[in-house]
């Protein structure tokens, strides 16, 4: 065979596993999910979302059950009713030291989505409704923020590797027992991802979602606003 032949040959094998190898280590394309607030356009919501945030900042457990519904969803797996959802996330004996102050705080501060097509219910955070079809949800996580460093390791000291503003991002392993870090008086862990670049390294909890993670459902109900749904998965 011509040498000419033989090395133009040559490198289209080299570019196409230079390709597959690529593909394989991100495989999907780059995808923008942009923050949105649906509620910004109901006053009264407003009002009620306002407090319902207040209570959670403060860990006002007395005054935030007046704005959860009696029948509230706590799992996914038909569980209801506010004294389960006080006990799962022990609100009922020691309230100040519960995980949900964190997980709620982060959720409401995402923003919302109408959750049906009537606009009398809200869903917190947006990216429940609004992930796009293409992307498994099961797979698959959206950036919240702009500017959020993806860092070679597990620590808020580690170099930063790439920057990204609103990605979807693909986590890959998660330790059974992560080491928790806190920034900005959020405490979370650190989420090893694969970027849409091909770039595998850690996002910070506080700035990446799962479709499927926690989120929360507010329904008009008569003249009130509460809180129907607080649940994760699928």
């Amino acid at each position: 065979m011509n040498k000419t032949i033989v090395s133009i040959f040559t490198l289209i094998i080299l570019f196409s596993l230079i390709i597959t190898g690529a593909a394989g280590i991100a495989g999907y394309k780059k995808f923008q999910l942009m923050p949105k607030d649906d509620s910004a356009s109901n006053k009264e919501f407003m009002q009620f979302i306002s407090k319902f945030k207040k209570d959670v900042k403060d860990k006002n457990i007395e005054s935030l059950k007046k704005s959860i519904a009696p029948d509230v969803a706590y799992t996914v797996a038909d569980a209801y009713g506010i004294k389960g959802f006080l006990k799962i996330w022990k609100l009922d004996k020691n309230p100040d030291s519960s995980e949900f102050w964190g997980e709620m705080g982060k959720v409401l501060s995402m923003g919302s989505a109408y959750y049906n097509e009537e606009k009398t219910s809200f869903a917190y955070p947006y990216l429940f409704v609004t992930f796009p079809s293409d992307y498994d949800s099961f797979e698959f996580a959206a950036v919240t923020a702009k500017k959020v460093n993806v860092r070679k390791t597990a620590s808020s000291k580690s170099p930063v590797i790439e920057t990204l503003y609103y990605e979807i991002v693909k986590p890959v392993n998660t330790e059974a027992d992560p080491k928790k870090e806190k920034i900005d008086d959020f405490t979370g862990i650190w989420i090893q991802v694969i970027t849409s670049a091909g770039k595998e390294g850690y996002i910070f909890s506080r700035y990446i979602h799962s479709p499927i993670g926690y989120r929360a459902i507010f329904e008009k109900k008569g003249n009130i606003w509460q809180m129907t749904a607080f649940v994760s998965g699928d």
